[in-house]
């Protein structure tokens, strides 16, 4: 394994300070995002659980980082784990490009400044991979969490058939082991070859009916359903509008209305996480729905968020957050009261970017 020596300007640094515990976002968010990465990133727990104790290790307003904790300190805030372990955890973080280590000659760490040159020698765990990388995580987490749905969605229908089958017949041994090996962990291909050779072995008439949900389009689907957000039918000098043959609820915000660019410009917290800068409300969404789990907003009430706004307006709640979101304690439960619970009657992500907005243009 080679090591890097590395050199960095005391007190300049380009990305934005993160802090481990009081930053944006915070460390137990990207943990939780790391966490739901991990199926795809090929962790393990314990080495998860090793990467959150050296974000601990990380002061709040720092100009790096980089984690000069000891192996004791790190074993210490594991729980006792030993060194070997932690060496073994370190090498599958750095397999994994979420961290660098950087060796001092007598492979202690610390950081030896040089006031002539305004540089640093930092030797210790580099974590700024992982922090550069957060976008691309959350993406990742995404689609685990899609693949994760998928699996216990085929898993359900294996299920429902084999359990069809034994009624029909019921002793049929094939339908039986079937039900035994769901008792794995089993991938998507193995889940699939299950359902195939289930259907093949009995008939296609054993499935379970499959239902396209009811669309949204119809304001009184369910009791539950809110039916009063309405939109006039002259659409808005905006950019690209997102879907036009979604349902009314996911058009543009229709008072006051403001284009992605303005949008950006208001909200740059959430501008600066995105890869490539969006230019419609569709890349609005898509960067929304990304950043969403590292602020701490689950998937349940993003969609639920989702069916009642719209994507346009919840992605446009989500990109409004996050620019205030240090103000906000528990901005997962807020998300929720205003969006669909408590707070959510009187609730226009229009009216909260735009306040947002006067506060920028006002004079200082």
């Amino acid at each position: 394994m080679a090591f890097r020596q590395a050199a960095a300007s005391v007190g300049v640094r380009e990305r934005m300070a993160l802090s481990a515990d009081n930053s944006v976002p915070e460390r137990h968010i990207i943990i939780s995002t790391v966490r739901t990465a991990a199926p795809l990133l090929g962790l393990k727990a314990p080495v998860i659980a090793t990467l959150d104790a050296m974000l601990s290790c990380l002061p709040p307003n720092r100009s790096h980082h980089t984690v000069f904790a000891s192996n004791a300190t790190l074993a210490f805030r594991r729980n006792g784990i030993s060194d070997r372990t932690i060496r073994r955890h370190v090498a599958i973080l750095q397999d994994a490009g979420l961290l660098v280590r950087r060796d001092s000659p007598n492979k202690k760490r610390f950081t030896k400044h040089s006031r002539q040159e305004g540089k640093a020698l930092m030797f210790g765990f580099d974590l700024s991979l992982l922090f550069d990388r957060l976008h691309e995580i959350a993406t990742i987490a995404a689609q685990a969490t899609r693949q994760e749905e998928h699996l216990n969605y085929l898993r359900t229908k294996i299920r429902a058939a084999a359990n069809e089958v034994l009624r029909i017949w019921p002793e049929d041994e094939r339908a039986r082991d079937t039900l035994r090996s769901l008792r794995r962990n089993l991938s998507l291909a193995q889940c699939e070859e299950l359902l195939q050779s289930l259907v093949e072995s009995a008939s296609s008439d054993i499935l379970p009916m499959e239902q396209t949900p009811a669309s949204t389009t119809n304001p009184s689907g369910n009791d539950g359903q809110n039916v009063r957000h309405h939109h006039k039918a002259n659409k808005e000098n905006i950019d690209k509008p997102v879907n036009t043959k979604a349902s009314p609820s996911t058009a543009t915000p229709e008072t006051n209305p403001m284009s992605v660019a303005e949008l950006m410009d208001t909200c740059t917290e959430a501008a600066q996480f995105a890869l490539n800068r969006p230019r419609t409300f569709e890349d609005v969404i898509t960067h929304a729905r990304t950043m969403a789990p590292m602020i701490g907003i689950d998937s349940v009430n993003y969609i639920t968020a989702e069916k009642r706004l719209g994507p346009v307006a919840t992605a446009i709640t989500v990109i409004a957050l996050m620019q205030i979101q240090t103000k906000i304690r528990k901005l997962g439960a807020y998300f929720r009261a205003i969006t669909h619970g408590s707070r959510s009657q009187d609730f226009d992500p229009m009216r909260l970017v735009h306040r947002l907005r006067r506060e920028t243009m006002a004079p200082t």
